[in-house]
């Protein structure tokens, strides 16, 4: 058997197994992620609140439900995230992948900046 694809039926029967384990949390992880996306929202004015939003509930939800529920609420953001990317991308007429050029393409240049801005201080 090549080597990959036994590589890859391992993986495929670990990600299966692991679906199955965490799929009696998914209601709560989405209860908790349409939450956490209602309170951050909010908070988009103050763009520098919001990762400390996140961070809370990642934290309260690892505090009080553990890593299986983390994992779970992490998955539930995830598709989310693809999900409103997906829309994002219909709605401006660009691809998923444009999109996500977009956002990189920012993130690369905030860093220079920030990089630069670091070199004149020095």
């Amino acid at each position: 058997m090549d080597w990959d694809k036994e590589q890859r039926q391992e993986w495929l029967a670990e990600v299966h197994l692991e679906r199955d384990r965490l799929l009696p949390l998914r209601a709560e992880a989405t209860e908790t992620t349409i939450e956490l996306m209602r309170t951050s929202t909010g908070q988009v004015a103050e763009p520098d609140l919001v990762p400390y939003l996140n961070l809370t509930y990642l934290l309260t939800v690892k505090r009080a439900y553990g890593d299986d529920q983390l994992l779970a609420f992490a998955l539930s953001l995830a598709n989310w995230a693809v999900a409103a990317l997906d829309e994002v991308a219909k709605v401006t007429g660009r691809t998923a992948e444009q999109v996500i050029d977009q956002y990189e393409t920012a993130i690369i240049a905030a860093r220079e900046s920030a990089g630069a801005d670091e070199d004149d201080l020095g």
